[in-house]
């Protein structure tokens, strides 16, 4: 799963001699978490929505017509940014992503092709395809199988049974789990799901979870 083929295209940014206020509005109208700011074609920075928030709760809440006048007519984006922020690359996949996000505490990169800013990655990006993954919102039969040993054939033997009840096998994937084994995590159009639980405990597998 490569970055380009999940993230949100770019949409917007901002140049570093914009004023702060400009980037509030632009993120604010566009429910965004973060903007990259822009030079020339190359990305210069990026402005997140909590420290523009920070900013402008103090400036609110201290009262002074001077910091407020400063914060709206003169504070520039390039003032407020992150420098050299931390990227990916459209080539880098979803997993790597993930694994960057969790060592460095952030969920928000932008994405880069080149030196060319093309998107951004977030947490709602990765909730989006999680949903996608799960096919939520859609009448599915559901079915988590826990402490499954993988080997070769495992999941083929998993999808001939559902096969064998008359069920088509929308989706499936493994998550690990601390004893070195396996929950198997499927989604299937069914129209007998009874049959499909009573062909797993048949073969002795173990359900965690069923519900159509």
């Amino acid at each position: 799963m490569l970055v380009k083929n999940w993230m949100l295209p770019q949409q917007f940014s901002i140049p570093s001699d914009a004023l702060a206020v400009e980037a509030v509005t632009i993120i604010r109208e566009n429910n965004l978490k973060m903007l990259p700011v822009v030079d020339g074609g190359r990305l210069r920075g990026v402005v997140h929505r909590r420290d523009l928030s920070e900013a402008a709760y103090c400036v609110s809440g201290s009262g002074d017509v001077c910091e407020l006048n400063y914060f709206c007519n003169k504070l520039k984006v390039k003032d407020v940014m992150v420098r050299m922020p931390l990227t990916i690359s459209v080539d880098d996949t979803v997993e790597e992503t993930l694994i960057k996000g969790r060592d460095m505490m952030m969920s928000t990169f932008p994405v880069l092709d080149g030196e060319k800013v093309v998107g951004v990655v977030s947490d709602r990006e990765i909730f989006v395809t999680l949903f996608k993954l799960l096919e939520a919102g859609q009448q599915r039969l559901r079915v988590t199988l826990t402490d499954v040993t993988l080997e070769g054939g495992t999941l083929s033997k998993i999808l001939r049974i559902v096969d064998n009840c008359g069920g088509v096998a929308r989706s499936i994937f493994t998550v690990p789990e601390k004893n070195g084994q396996v929950r198997v995590v499927l989604r299937a159009e069914c129209d007998d799901p009874e049959t499909v639980r009573k062909a797993f405990e048949k073969d002795g597998y173990r359900i965690l979870e069923f519900s159509a």
